[in-house]
Parts: structure tokens; sequence; C-alpha cells
């Protein structure tokens, strides 16, 4: 009775550690997919050494000159209007 007992005892911390390694391994391979996602949709985060494919700019500047306007407000294209009146209105 006593071997069974022993057995049942090993049998259930044998299944305890095979689903804790289960779980631990789907949560590591999880993270995995959730880095490489946020790697893919992160632009900041360039890593050296990797080649490219195609044409890629690479912006090196700081994020403050990165988003500074280009173009000031108080530049742009002005176009003089003036409102003409039409004497006769166009028959159809």
């Amino acid at each position: 009775m006593v071997a069974f007992i022993t057995f049942l005892l090993k049998f259930a911390l044998f299944f305890f550690i095979f689903f804790l390694a289960l779980i631990l391994w789907i949560a590591y391979t999880f993270y995995k997919q959730i880095k490489r996602t946020r790697r893919q949709f992160n632009p900041y985060d360039q890593q050296e050494g990797t080649e490219t494919k195609g044409n890629t700019v690479t912006d090196n500047r700081p994020i403050e000159k990165r988003n500074k306007q280009v173009i000031p407000d108080s530049e742009g294209e002005y176009v003089d209007f003036t409102e003409v009146d039409d004497p006769e209105p166009k028959q159809q």
C-alpha cells in the first residue's frame, strides 16, 4: 500500500513538473512573438549590422529635430482673391 502511495506521489510530481515546463514554454514563445512584433513596428528600435532589403532611408537625427515643423506657419502660398460681380446672369 505504501508503494502505491509513493508511486501516486511521484506520478503527481511528474505531471506537475511537466505542466509547469509546458506553461513556461508557452509563455516564452508568446514573449518572443510579442517582442518580434514590437520590433517590427517600432521604427526607433534599430539594430546594428542588419542588412536591409530595398531602398531604406534611416533618419539619425534626434527626435526633437525629427518632429520639428519644416515650414513655419508664417510662410505659405498667398493668393489675392477678388470677387467679380457678373452683370448678366447666364441663361441656358
